[in-house]
């Protein structure tokens, strides 16, 4: 580009689109009828300037400020360090391919060079140049180095044999999302919570990614299913996913929204035969969130919670989720799962079943269960509700106007619905609009109901039944084992 006019025009529309002061500015020459650049100060008679938004119309680069820290040693010595790009939406955006990681399937390489190092490009499509800036300017295109000195980028693409000026951005990933989590959290006490996802469904893969957008910093991740072709209309993972385990899938999908979250995965069978390892990561655990689709894996990890005493947060479906319900527990002081299923066995049975595999697990040999998943923009709601109990108990007497929640999320069970589903309970509530002292569709509902004290698994069931049969325990040498299968009963407690 050798008219210095073109290069002054492509030089100003950078400065607007980066929203930074130049020496020249653009008009649009109604005379001529052609864009020109005008130096600063100087009279420009029937013409138009051109803004922000009309100038916005550069390729960017963008590159991690701790991966060039990382490497500035390196740069130092040598005079180029060597990077790839994904490239984005034909090539306007390139973003460095290791900042994230779900990268782009298009990739293009480049270098970072420091001005006077005399290194050569080797040709590369991508060349970032970092000359010394003076210090103290917010321009996104700066880089402080370790040492405290400031640098400039300018970049060069090579496209079609010719070269092209692109803008440079330098971005610190988790700071700026640190900071942004710290201004609506008023803590960053989440960094150090560990949060248990049992069931990574829709709901358990939304809920999951909702926490990791709030900061919490450590995720174990438990299910044996792949994604299918079919979970794709709902579940947050893609078709270019398909036939990977769901805690891979989500574990990525955490890590694009959380860097630095730390994610274990676990492709396990929620059985009995694996309950010592899943006590173990219950009893790491902050907070349990199990979104399973079937009663005997919800009452399997209710009993590891309760004998763990970590609080636990249940979600699910009705079927086709046309609502759902959330069961918060918070062992022995609220009712666990087992008095749920005690005190409202139809509604804990009404569940949706969203995989062949959850089916098969329900199914008796002569009663098969149909399939019959839900919208996702009915189950997220549910999923939501799961996340923001899970976020209410584990900033639990931290200093944050969050806890205000405490007041409003006190009940146990939460019922909401998305539609009054023909054939239940809820059929004939009235119409959202016509209604603001009754129960309606599209609003939650806090469900008090007590814990059962002779509950097996949170309660004195042994020492109530001994009363009922006048035995005294003191005088029982062995308690008869549990049969295959079912947990042993719990001592009983004060």
């Amino acid at each position: 580009m050798n008219d210095p006019q073109q290069q002054m025009i492509r030089d100003a529309m950078q400065a607007i689109a980066q929203r930074k002061p130049g020496k020249t500015k653009l008009v649009y020459d109604k005379t001529k009828r052609t864009i020109v650049a005008v130096a600063e100060g100087t009279q420009a008679p029937k013409a138009l300037n051109i803004t922000a938004d009309d100038a916005d119309m550069f390729a960017v680069a963008t590159l991690s400020s701790a991966w060039l820290r990382e490497q500035w040693p390196h740069l130092v010595k040598e005079g180029i360090v060597s990077c790839r790009f994904s490239v984005w939406d034909d090539g306007d955006a390139l973003t460095q391919y290791e900042l994230g990681p779900l990268p782009s399937p298009t990739h293009a390489r480049g270098s970072v060079l420091l001005a006077g190092s005399n290194q050569s490009d080797d040709g590369l499509p991508l060349r970032i140049l970092l000359s010394l800036a003076e210090k103290g300017g917010s321009d996104p295109s700066e880089f402080v180095a370790p040492d405290g000195s400031s640098y400039r980028a300018t970049a060069l693409r090579t496209q079609n044999g010719s070269d092209e000026s692109i803008a440079t951005v330098f971005v610190d990933v988790q700071p700026e999302l640190a900071t942004r989590r710290s201004s609506i959290l008023e803590t960053t006490i989440l960094a150090d919570k560990k949060v248990l996802c049992i069931g990574l469904g829709t709901g358990g893969a939304h809920a999951a990614l909702e926490l990791a957008k709030c900061g919490v910093g450590h995720f174990a991740l438990v299910d044996r299913d792949r994604l299918s072709v079919g979970n794709v209309v709902r579940h947050p993972g893609g078709i270019s996913q398909v036939g990977r385990f769901k805690v891979n899938v989500v574990a990525d999908l955490i890590h694009d929204k959380n860097p630095d979250a730390k994610v274990s995965t676990y492709p396990l069978d929620l059985t009995f035969s694996n309950q010592d390892q899943l006590r173990h990561l219950v009893a790491d655990s902050d907070v349990v969130i199990c979104g399973t689709d079937n009663r005997a894996s919800k009452l399997l990890v209710n009993h590891l919670c309760v004998d763990a005493n970590v609080p636990a947060i249940y979600g699910g479906a009705f079927r086709r989720a046309y609502g759902g319900q959330v069961l918060r527990v918070r062992p022995r002081i609220s009712p666990c799962h087992q008095c749920f299923v005690a005190a409202m066995p139809e509604e804990a049975s009404n569940v949706e079943v969203s995989s062949a595999s959850d089916a098969a697990d329900i199914a008796y040999s002569d009663q098969p269960v149909a399939v019959e998943p839900g919208l996702s923009l009915d189950v997220l709601p549910i999923a939501n509700m799961v996340a923001k109990l899970a976020l209410s108990e584990l900033l639990t007497d931290k200093p944050t106007t969050l806890r205000v929640l405490e007041r409003d999320y006190d009940a146990p069970w939460y019922l909401w619905l998305n539609r009054p589903e023909a054939g239940t309970p809820y059929a004939d509530w009235p119409p959202l609009s016509e209604s603001s002292d009754e129960m309606t569709i599209n609003r939650w509902y806090g469900i008090y109901f007590d814990r059962d004290e002779e509950c097996p698994t949170c309660g004195n069931f042994i020492s109530n039944l001994a009363a009922s049969y006048g035995l005294d325990l003191n005088k029982v040498d062995v308690l008869p084992a549990a049969p295959e299968g079912v947990p042993a009963a719990a001592p009983a407690k004060d």
